[in-house]
């Protein structure tokens, strides 16, 4: 551990190397003179010192690769040392992980990196090279495998895989292979002209390279056999060398030739019959040949990159035993032996027992036979195989005349009558008998499925697992080495190798935070003997608690067809809360079904432990404290007292415990416990009965379960599919480019892009590349946009585009206030207008946004524009944090989308501070309560009608009804009239005189019933009533005998006369005159009817009965919710049915996958916001919440938003972080693929001159006109000379950082600072809600906390700041104003990571002010852009302490400052600002 540990600022500026350092430390403008004698001393140093990772590291940090060893590299002069030591330096970069190891290369000279690679070969086959130089060799080629993204270094790597290798083939199985593929033959014809005589040693390298190099590690195995012990280097080698062969057959480019070749040398049989195998040491080794020996029979057909099937595999295992069984019947025909195995069946020969029976009796010559013909192995063509042979012949003859010889000296034991002796065995021979039976053996015998094998897993965490270092490495991973697990890289073999891959590492993680868990709780209870020898326990822990009794396996039910494990086993685990504090009491009372909780079997040391926890190594603590058994069990329900049943998750519907008695159903893992009842049949001790302890764990890190369930279903599933448009681009191969919209015959040529443009400008500036825009004149918003192709593209362009515009306008909604559409009021960029033309197309949209570029306005437009152009289609949005997803719903919320369409998934929604409640549960609420709003309007509209009796209201059934019969008809009534009338009102006459004489009672009764029956008319019947209506006017004019005129005047009644009058004066028109639900619509803005016109008003009315539409539509999406008796149901049938966009986080979409699958969900679009913070295998679940469609995915869109140059995924521990990868996203990866992305490039957050702190990380990012141009960006900060500083912080009493316990890192001096600005601040008259304090270290953020409550919090005049948190917490959030504290005085830390500083600059509006260490910050290469900007500006805080409040100074102008020296100068300006402005308040007074 000391040899890793980091370089501190001393080692960087005054160790060993420092002298060295200073030749190339200079200005970046300056190239360092070169000295090749000074690399010879630093690799002498380096190799007398054994390579330490200490010195490396402080090498990496003077940034000796950047600015000497590759700058200066020149191939032909270069010597070893230089070699070495620029492989030593990149896999330091890769080791350290923050930082990109092939940058600097391809800025500074990638077009002479096939020459270095070429020279690094060539030192490898000269053979000078020692055992400890050939492991960093190694690791450096493995470093150059998993980065095949970079094309130059794929370049060279992918020459040694290819065809040429294949020249060192089995001849018989290289004919096989050429002949199975129709391509090969040909390809291979070319390769054997080039390659059959190689030219050059680049030619011969391509060609030898591979072969010659398992060879050699062939040969090492041998050679190590013979050592008694290995020591580390040795090993170190060994495992190296297959981890690299582990890299070469995981990526399909690596595998497909490198496979044969492989498989030729049965690497992995020969490895693991050796005598290093079989050495105590040699456990990893043996991990690690598991592993390998998985990918070496991994399912997939190497030509074509496609998964074999069930069929398939067993067809290739059936032609296997066919070739043996040919080769037995024509080679062997005298062996009986074998002509057993000629005519045996398949059955009976496949198993490994059967296979070594009939082989272990066949002399040596037929083993050697079989292997030639059945596994193209030729023991004479291998060098150590034929090496083994010659010592197994030496070994025979020298045993055959030790033999005679001790027959010469003693004839009388001799036998001279028997000629024939019997052949002598030796060690030797018998262990290459031994060696080429299990060549036979394992090739031969049945194959064991994977996913069977994984199907037998169980998922829960057991002991052996939890407290296994190998498999679960502790926190302090240095990547020294090699561990036995998997990788996420670029490329995957399948979607079942992604799933798996996943699946292990995640599986191993969530045992890292249990164990974490379990070594924070268990000593807090402090397990004891009594006196009768039984374990008790002393103390208490928030998340444990002793069990009453054992666990009580209540039911089993059957293994399902084809099973062997039990298909469902139930138990029941009793605790008592009594004595627990009422806070505690209430956690154990919020376990939820679905929840995991584990049961332990804790057995007391007779010496209780009373030393440091953290002082016990991961093997040593379930010795120290105790720890049998471990086992893990689901919640289904949780009891009180009396039986109620107190986890229902309806908060609504959740009783109030009863008692102190618990009762805990739980789900056993099946598996596991199957296997603990074979062990129990085996004789050990039965497992369930003797657990004496129960833990929980928060619900935020106890969801592992779920999602290792869901994976795992995910892998045996056939539904497992994703769209055809992004499979090869998942997997990592093809056209990273081929799932764009414009690439796909999907295209959209036209869209109706609603309220995206505010004006007609503003289309002509969002298309700049188009080649023609037609926009018609005056026209206004909503607009459809059509794209038409206006000639050929170039080769991988979008061909060029005519836009033509064109508007429309929104039909009347009512003439309420909230009627009219909400319209977005964001004018987006160019480039956010092409974001979202690719997110409603479909296909595959990547965003990059860039801190403050409107990411979640863009998210909410597609979302918009997806909801109105789709209505038959649903949205999944997911992001990784529940603020996300808030701030996605405020937004959408703002634009014209209903809110009943929209749902929140996921317990999350509790955390917020949010008004509406959109989860599960408030939207069935929600819903209900609509219904009765509704149906209340619904009562008033009755009223209104004069309908008595109906009970219009009393169900949705009932309000469909009342509208048919009632609403519908006298809309139809309205229109028949208008007809009548005529737009003039000229008839007007007619019809008001029916209105008259209706509530006389003279009308008739056959008419009403004609009426009646009207009423029951859809749109069809309009024409009945029309010619209803010419049957009436034809029934009043016939009596009409006198002239028109002599009847208008005497027989119009008074309201006729009105009505004429009004229409005369164009007070109103007949449209109001006639409107039937006048009486309904008066609480509505009056006057209803302006009466400017006869259109208008009819607009007017068409509006007002879209509105009554709108409210009987909704009252039959209600009618659902009515007819479901029971929550659960109800909140179903919103999930699959009725909600239209749905939001939940990526971990809640894991863990409720399977419910959405039984439910039928279906969905088209998925967005995902904060996509690089996703882990990989989170980000794949969401596209699979459905069932495909007969082996089709039915998304249709996938748009992932997210910033890979800000923080990525957390991982907690190092090992699967580092080496496995896991804090990869999907996202990283697709832009690492080169995938084409969307670059939002316009910030409107912060000031300029803060966003030049990181803009230079992102591409062309500019700014808006708003940050340039309002008076609150253009205006300084009241009190301070800039905008944002670097702060020098010295010792404070002596000292820097600190760890008062490890990795918990704290800077007093800085904390009490941060405070002091935070004060002066505030005096200065900033919000303390506008003020953020922020952290780089959770020790750090602890100790701001305790600092701002003792000098603040009391004071009403200070307060607290708005979030005191850490950076990584606070990404994705900011503030006016952010006071960072960078805590480290030795070493940069993890700051080093540019993506952590690019949050830690990007959070900040108006002021950033950052306290820490400069002179260590200055000297990182990697954080140089930043801190050359910082260096600008003075490093001591600048103060304008006569400002107050009102100034108008500006920007840049640094008025009258202040230089603070120190802390203690800092406190004294403060207490005078104080002083000052209480005698200022008194004197007001």
């Amino acid at each position: 551990a000391g040899g890793s540990r980091r370089p501190t600022l001393r080692d960087v500026v005054s160790g060993e190397f420092a002298g060295f350092a200073r030749r190339w430390s200079r200005s970046a403008k300056e190239k360092a003179d070169f000295d090749p004698d000074v690399v010879e001393q630093i690799f002498a140093s380096l190799r007398a010192g054994g390579f330490k990772p200490q010195q490396v590291m402080t090498l990496e940090f003077n940034s000796y690769l950047e600015r000497y060893l590759w700058p200066n590299f020149d191939a032909e002069k270069a010597t070893p040392a230089h070699l070495l030591s620029i492989a030593l330096l990149v896999n330091e970069k890769v080791r350290d992980g923050n930082i990109s190891a092939w940058e600097s290369i391809a800025k500074t000279g990638r077009d002479k990196f096939p020459g270095y690679f070429e020279r690094l070969l060539v030192l490898w086959t000269a053979g000078e090279l020692s055992l400890r130089e050939k492991t960093h060799v190694i690791q450096f080629w493995i470093n150059c495998f998993q980065s095949l993204e970079q094309d130059f270094v794929r370049d060279c790597c992918l020459r040694l895989t290819g065809l040429q290798s294949w020249f060192h083939l089995n001849e018989l199985h290289r004919n096989k292979l050429l002949a199975a593929n129709k391509k090969l033959p040909a390809f291979w014809k070319k390769v054997q002209k080039k390659y059959a005589e190689p030219k050059t040693a680049g030619a011969r390298h391509e060609r030898n390279f591979m072969a010659e190099l398992l060879d050699e590690f062939l040969a090492k195995v041998e050679e190590f056999g013979e050592q008694r012990f290995l020591g580390v280097e040795e090993l170190s080698y060994l495992e190296r060398a297959i981890e690299l062969m582990i890299d070469l057959l995981d990526q399909l480019p690596t595998r497909r030739f490198f496979r044969p070749l492989l498989m030729d040398k049965h690497f992995v049989v020969r490895f693991r019959g050796s005598k290093v195998a079989q050495l105590p040491d040699a456990r990893l080794i043996n991990q690690l040949l598991g592993i390998l020996r998985y990918y070496e029979n991994f399912e997939i057909d190497d030509t074509t990159g496609s998964p074999l099937t069930r069929r398939e595999i067993t067809d290739l295992h059936y032609e296997k035993l066919q070739l043996l069984q040919r080769v037995c019947f024509k080679d062997f025909a005298d062996s009986e032996a074998l002509k057993k195995v000629a005519m045996a069946n398949v059955a009976s020969l496949d198993t490994r027992d059967a296979l070594v029976k009939n082989f272990a009796a066949l002399p040596l010559e037929v083993l050697r036979t079989l292997c030639a013909s059945v596994c193209y192995l030729d023991v004479s063509k291998d060098p150590t195989l034929a090496a083994m042979e010659r010592t197994a012949q030496a070994a025979q003859e020298a045993a055959e005349r030790a033999e005679a010889e001790k027959e010469q000296v003693d004839p009388q034991t001799a036998r001279p009558k028997k000629k024939r002796k019997k052949k002598v065995k030796t060690e030797e021979e018998q262990r290459l008998r031994n060696l080429l039976t299990e060549i036979l053996v394992s090739r031969l015998e049945r194959p064991s499925l994977q996913q069977d094998d994984i199907e037998k897993m169980p998922l829960y965490p057991t002991e052996d697992l939890v407290w296994d270092p190998n498999l679960v490495p502790e926190e302090n991973y240095t990547g020294d080495y090699s561990l036995a697990l998997p990788k996420l890289n670029l490329q995957f073999l399948t979607i079942h190798d992604y799933l798996l891959r996943n699946f292990n590492l995640y599986r191993l993680e969530s045992t890292y935070e249990i164990r974490g868990d379990l070594t924070d709780q268990l000593p807090r209870m402090k397990p004891i003997v009594d006196e009768d020898g039984k374990t008790e326990f002393a103390g208490r822990a928030r998340m444990m608690l002793p069990m009453q009794q054992g666990v009580e396996v209540v039911n089993v039910r059957r293994p399902r067809v084809g099973d062997t494990v039990p298909s469902e086993v139930r138990a029941e685990v009793k605790l008592c809360l009594t004595g627990l504090q009422s806070h505690i009491r209430e956690e154990w009372d919020q376990l939820r079904e679905h929840d995991v909780i584990f049961l332990l079997r804790v057995s007391a040391p007779d010496d209780p432990f009373k030393g440091k926890v953290a002082d016990l190594g991961v093997g040593e603590f379930p010795e120290t404290f105790g720890v049998v058994s471990l086992r893990g069990a689901e919640v289904t329900e949780l009891l009180d007292e009396e039986g109620n049943v107190i986890s229902d998750p309806n908060p609504a519907e959740r009783k109030t415990p009863v008692g102190d008695n618990r009762v805990v159903r739980v789900l056993l893992d099946p598996a596991q416990y199957h296997a603990d009842l074979e062990a129990t049949a085996d004789g050990k001790s039965e497992v369930y009965s003797r657990l004496n302890l129960v833990m929980r764990r928060k619900p935020k890190e106890n969801n592992f379960k779920a999602i290792l369930h869901t994976i795992r279903s995910l892998m045996s599933s056939e539904d497992t599919v994703v769209p055809d448009w992004l499979h090869d681009l998942f997997l990592g191969y093809g056209d990273p480019g081929a799932a764009q919209y414009w690439k796909l015959p999907t295209q959209l040529t036209k869209i109706d892009f609603r309220d995206t443009f505010i004006d007609q400008d503003h289309i002509l500036e969002s298309f700049p590349d188009a080649e023609d825009i037609d926009i018609p004149e005056d026209l206004e918003r909503p607009f459809r946009i059509e794209f038409e192709k206006e000639g050929a593209a170039e080769p991988g362009k979008r061909p060029p585009e005519r836009v033509v515009a064109s508007a429309y306008k929104l039909p009347n909604m009512g003439p309420y206030p909230e009627c009219k559409p909400r319209e977005n009021k964001v004018r987006f960029t160019p480039v956010q207008i092409e974001a979202i033309r690719s997110g409603v197309n479909p296909g595959l949209t990547m965003v990059v946004g860039p801190p403050g570029t409107g990411k979640t306005d863009t998210a909410v437009q597609v979302v918009n524009l997806l909801f109105h152009n789709f209505p038959d289609q649903k949205i999944v949005l997911v992001a990784h944090s529940n603020q996300a997803l808030n701030d996605l719903f405020q937004k959408i919320v703002a634009l014209d989308i209903p809110e009943r369409y929209l749902l929140r998934m996921g317990r999350g929604i509790k955390e917020l501070d949010a008004v509406q409640d959109f989860s599960k549960w408030g939207r069935v609420n929600h819903m209900l309560q609509r219904r009765l709003d509704l149906l209340s309007k619904v009562e008033r509209l009755a009223e209104t009608f004069n309908v008595v009796g109906e009970d219009a209201a009393y169900t949705c059934e009932n309000a469909q009804h009342f509208f048919l019969h009632h609403v519908q008809y006298r809309w139809a009534d309205f229109q028949k009239k208008l007809g009548i009338a005529g737009r003039d009102g000229a008839n007007i006459h007619k019809v008001i005189e029916v209105r008259r004489k209706a509530p006389a009672g003279a009308e008739p009764k056959a008419k009403r019933r004609r009426q009646d029956g009207a009423a029951g008319q859809d749109a069809d019947g309009e024409e009945d009533g029309a010619e209803e209506a010419a049957e009436e006017g034809a029934a009043e004019e016939a009596p009409a005998a006198e002239p028109a005129a002599e009847a208008a005047s005497k027989e119009e009644p008074e309201e006729i006369v009105k009505a004429r009058e009004a229409l005369k004066s164009g007070s109103r028109t007949v449209v109001s005159l006639l409107f039937p639900y006048g009486e309904f619509f008066a609480d509505a803005p009056q006057p209803l009817f302006p009466g400017e016109s006869y259109e208008a008003d009819m607009e007017i009315a068409d509006g007002c009965f879209r509105y009554l539409q709108n409210l009987f539509k909704e009252i039959e999406e209600c009618h659902a919710f009515e007819l479901l008796r029971n929550s659960h149901d109800r909140g179903n049938y919103l999930i699959t049915t009725h909600s239209r966009i749905i939001a939940m986080t990526c971990t809640h979409a894991a863990l409720t996958r399977s419910n959405l699958v039984n439910l039928n969900f279906k969905y088209d679009n998925l967005i995902m916001e904060e996509s690089a913070q996703i882990l990989e295998v989170e980000t794949f679940i969401p596209m699979l919440l459905q069932q495909s469609d007969q082996g089709v995915s039915r998304l249709k869109r996938v748009m992932f938003i997210g910033d890979h140059h800000q923080l990525p995924p957390v991982v907690k521990n190092r090992a699967f972080q580092k080496y496995g990868h896991l804090d990869q996203s999907l996202y990283a990866r697709f832009v690492r693929l080169k995938t084409p992305t969307v670059d939002l490039n316009l910030q409107g957050r912060a000031r300029p001159a803060i966003a030049d702190l990181y803009s230079w990380r992102y591409k062309d990012l500019g700014n808006l006109s708003s940050v340039l141009t309002e008076q609150r960006y253009r205006l300084a900060n009241i009190g301070l000379s800039h905008e944002y500083q670097f702060v020098d912080v010295e010792d404070f009493d002596g000292k820097g950082e600190t760890q008062p316990t490890p990795h918990f890192y704290q800077n007093l001096g800085e904390a009490e600072y941060c405070v002091a600005m935070f004060m002066y601040m505030r005096l200065c008259g900033v919000p303390a809600e506008k003020i953020s304090m922020l952290s780089t270290y959770n020790g750090q953020k602890a100790l701001l906390r305790d600092v701002v409550r003792q000098r603040c919090t009391w004071n009403p005049l200070f307060g607290e700041p708005s979030k005191i948190t850490t950076v990584d917490r606070f990404q994705g959030q900011q503030n006016d104003f952010i006071i960072v504290s960078l805590v480290r005085t030795n070493h940069v830390g993890h700051l080093r990571d540019v993506r952590r500083l690019i949050v830690t600059v990007s959070r900040a509006r108006f002021g950033l002010y950052v306290f820490g260490r400069f002179g260590l910050f200055e000297n990182c290469f990697e954080l140089a852009p930043v801190f050359s900007r910082f260096a600008k500006r003075p490093r001591q805080l600048c103060l304008e302490l006569e400002e107050r409040e009102g100034s108008q100074r500006t920007t840049g102008d640094t008025g009258s400052p202040t230089m603070v020296k120190d802390l203690p100068h800092m406190w004294s300006l403060l207490q005078e600002r104080m002083k000052a402005q209480f005698q200022a308040a008194a004197s007001v007074v």
